[in-house]
C-alpha cells in the first residue's frame, strides 16, 4: 500500500516534470496535520487532496477544482470534501467533521492547493497520482475508463 511518503515522492517527481524553478515560485505542499477540526487543510484553493485509512495507507485520491464565486473564488478542496466526503459531527457541533458514512473507513487525509494560476496542474497531478499509486478506491474508475477507450478504438477498427 501506499502512504504519505509515497505520495510525496511521487509528488516532487510530478513537480520535477511540470513546476520549473523559471516560475520563480516555491512549489504547492502536501498538509497532512488536520485534526478534523476547522478549515480543512488548504481549504482556500484548488488542488488535490487524499484520502488516509487508520493505517495510513492512501485510500483515494481527488480533486477540489471547483471555481467558486464570489468570496469564495477558489475554495475547491473545501467545497468538494464538504460536498462528499466529510459532514458535521453533531455530538461537537459546528467546526468539528466526520467523514461521510460511505468514508466511514477514513482516518485522516491531506491536502495540495495551488495558486489560481497554477490550479491547471491540479488535474494533472491527480490523474499521475492515481496512475502511480493506483488507490484502492479509484481503481474502478481507472478500470472503466480503460475499457471506454479500448472499446472505442475497437469500434474505430
Amino acid at each position: 500500500m501506499s502512504s504519505i511518503e509515497n505520495l510525496i515522492e511521487h509528488t516532487n517527481n510530478f513537480f520535477n516534470l511540470h513546476w520549473p524553478e523559471s516560475l520563480n515560485r516555491p512549489r504547492p505542499e502536501w498538509k497532512s496535520d488536520w485534526n478534523w477540526q476547522g478549515s480543512v487543510p488548504h481549504h482556500d484553493k484548488r488542488g488535490v487532496y487524499c484520502l488516509f485509512d487508520g493505517a495510513g495507507d492512501i485510500l483515494y485520491l481527488g480533486i477540489g477544482a471547483s471555481v467558486g464565486g464570489g468570496k469564495r473564488v477558489g475554495f475547491g478542496i473545501s467545497r468538494r470534501l464538504l460536498a462528499h466526503v466529510i459532514t458535521t459531527d453533531k455530538t461537537k457541533g459546528r467546526g468539528h467533521y466526520i467523514p461521510k458514512r460511505r468514508w466511514a473507513d477514513v482516518n485522516s487525509l491531506a491536502a495540495i492547493g495551488f495558486p489560481n494560476e497554477y490550479s491547471y496542474l491540479a488535474l494533472a497531478l491527480e490523474d499521475y497520482l492515481i496512475e502511480k499509486l493506483s488507490p484502492p478506491r479509484n481503481r474502478s474508475k481507472k478500470s472503466r475508463n480503460k475499457t471506454q477507450i479500448l472499446s472505442s478504438s475497437a469500434k474505430n477498427d
